[in-house]
């Protein structure tokens, strides 16, 4: 459960940040698996990115349903949440970041925040994994706290939308390895190039309401044979009435 802090800030900010969610050590496990898993090219420019890091074995399916996060996402979603989809983000020093996007019901209609009656619910959310430090100033996730509930997204000057200038309202929460970013996709955010010292490695992992879907392509439960029925449940398609999909 959220404490009454997290509520009040998630409702005003659009984003929480958990702290230590993983050791220092179960960071650099899962960083050596990645190597494994998805090792550098030759080729590989300095920003890399990757799809379906669920398929990696255990370690990964594992984060899709972590017990220190999960709860937090049942109560901004709500009990019947789905897993929409998975993907890594890898940057070296010098790595060109990504647009400010997102937004309130700009294009994206499965971009969306509401509150009624002491209770947060999120259209397609987003649970990001640090395996490594971003200090203040490093790059990496940025946001405009508070726009999840904007009525004025096209105003959003284009050189702040680029990151030519980055005024006092558009924040890079410093984090450390095992921390998870939680934010909605109603929250306008991209990814400022990376300053850092060592290779920025982030995981992704996407969650929707139990009707909606922004993946094009639903998880195939064939290609986890050893998922647990929980992770079963999160990683079925959408459906309007399927009252079985329930988490705890």
């Amino acid at each position: 459960m959220l404490t009454d802090e997290e509520k009040f800030r998630f409702d005003l900010e659009g984003y929480l940040v958990i702290p230590g969610v993983l050791s220092v050590e179960e960071c650099a496990a899962l960083s050596a698996q990645c190597d494994e898993h998805w090792p550098r090219q030759e080729a590989d420019g300095t920003f890399r990115r990757t799809a379906n890091i669920s398929k990696w074995g255990q370690p990964f399916l594992n984060l899709l349903d972590h017990p220190k996060v999960l709860p937090y996402l049942i109560e901004l979603i709500g009990p019947r949440l789905r897993a929409d989809h998975d993907y890594s983000i890898f940057m070296q020093p010098s790595a060109p970041g990504q647009l400010l996007h997102g937004g309130p019901f700009l294009f994206e209609t499965d971009h969306w925040y509401h509150y009624t009656d002491g209770i947060m619910r999120n259209g397609l959310m987003v649970a990001t994994w640090a395996l490594g430090d971003a200090n203040s100033g490093d790059g990496g996730f940025v946001c405009v706290p508070g726009s999840h509930k904007t009525n004025f997204i096209k105003n959003l000057p284009e050189d702040v939308r680029s990151h030519e200038r980055q005024p006092e309202y558009v924040r890079q929460p410093a984090l450390k390895a095992g921390d998870v970013v939680l934010f909605t996709e109603a929250l306008m955010h991209g990814t400022a190039a990376w300053k850092g010292k060592n290779e920025r490695r982030a995981l992704l992992f996407k969650y929707s309401p139990p009707h909606s879907s922004w993946a094009k392509t639903p998880y195939d439960l064939a290609d986890y044979p050893n998922a647990t029925e929980q992770q079963k449940r999160l990683m079925a398609p959408p459906s309007v009435e399927d009252h079985e999909r329930v988490v705890d």
